[in-house]
């Protein structure tokens, strides 16, 4: 009797960590797709300075634009007055193209983000490749991508 006790104890606790381990956490979650955030900065090569904020702007922020398609987004800006820091930043919906104007001269570069989900319904960037460049492109302790940019 006692081993038919442990037998039927033994199959219950199988059937419940098989059946517990099938379920899906996100089984029922109703998602509201929001696109991943890309903060970044356009920084001088070798130096790091900011190129589009502070004493070393050169670089007019109305003239920075994203191409996606058939449609030109301006990307924004936040500024963080106690720190004299700006972070640029744009919505990510697929692949996209990186516009910067300057008097007689614009140059397009293309934008390749890798993503993965998170969570139940979330996105997240996790790397940002420049111009199909294998190496990503680095990243502040405030996870904002740092694009070099030559003048």
């Amino acid at each position: 009797m006692t081993r038919i006790c442990y037998l039927f104890i033994s199959i219950l606790l199988f059937a419940a960590c098989t059946t517990s381990s099938e379920k899906n956490p996100c089984e029922g979650v109703v998602c509201d797709y929001m696109a991943p955030v890309c903060k970044f900065k356009l920084v001088e090569p070798g130096t790091g300075r900011d190129l589009v904020y502070g004493p070393y702007a050169r670089i007019p922020l109305d003239s920075i634009k994203i191409l996606m398609q058939d449609t030109v987004i301006q990307v924004k800006q936040v500024i963080d007055t106690p720190r004299n820091t700006a972070v640029l930043y744009f919505y990510v919906i697929g692949p996209q193209t990186l516009r910067v104007g300057r008097p007689a001269k614009t140059t397009l570069d293309k934008l390749n983000f890798l993503t993965r989900s998170v969570g139940c319904c979330g996105t997240e960037i996790y790397s940002l490749q420049l111009n199909d460049n294998p190496v990503p492109v680095p990243r502040d302790s405030a996870n904002t991508y740092l694009i070099p940019y030559n003048l």
